[in-house]
């Protein structure tokens, strides 16, 4: 909680533990109200007094205004956080799958594919909770693009159902990069070793 938060939670404590107070000792007739109208009314009548007042209602007003409209960034992060991902409830109680651990298993079921490798994977929730995966990938050499496509949105879809019981409305992959496999030649390459070989 930032310190303006805790400043502002303080003053409003004690007035409203003045203002109890005060009420409670006008109800019992403990005290009379005159008194308190005659002790504004001095606090008032001297110009500094009125300064001193309205600079102080001043104060209060602008952190009542910062208090209830403007909540410390620290605690709407919480609350994004909190947000982030889908709620699901039943009678032994809730179950929050947040974004992360859905994007953990989209990143998991693409290491299982040994001519796939994982760029970047977004994970979004429309207003329905519906899950959508936005994936970009690289593949190897040769890789049938389209097959391995397929493959891989219904295995991710498969993974996460079995996972979280959720269902993945759309998955979009976007190829990056086509690399060649690792130690495998190229055929300039092959052509410079075999001059290599012949010349020696």
């Amino acid at each position: 909680m930032k310190f303006l938060d805790k400043l502002g939670l303080a003053i409003f404590s004690l007035i409203t533990l003045i203002l109890s107070i005060l009420v409670c000792l006008i109800a019992f007739n403990w005290i009379d109200v005159s008194i308190i109208t005659v002790a504004l009314t001095n606090a008032v009548a001297s110009q500094n007094g009125m300064y001193i007042t309205i600079g102080v209602s001043i104060v209060l007003i602008l952190l009542s205004i910062k208090c209830l409209f403007f909540p410390s960034y620290e605690r709407r992060a919480v609350k994004e956080d909190d947000d982030e991902g889908i709620l699901l409830q039943n009678d032994n109680g809730k179950l929050l799958i947040t974004k992360g651990t859905i994007k953990n298993l989209v990143n998991n079921t693409v290491d299982e594919f040994k001519n796939v490798e994982a760029e970047d994977a977004e994970i979004s929730l429309d207003q329905n909770n519906d899950v959508y995966v936005n994936l970009e990938i690289n593949v190897q050499k040769e890789t049938i693009i389209k097959d391995v496509s397929t493959k891989l949105q219904n295995k991710i879809k498969e993974n996460v159902k079995k996972a979280t019981d959720l269902d993945i409305k759309e998955i979009n992959i976007k190829v990056n990069d086509v690399e060649r496999e690792e130690n495998v030649p190229t055929k300039e390459e092959s052509k410079a070793e075999k001059n290599t070989a012949t010349s020696k």
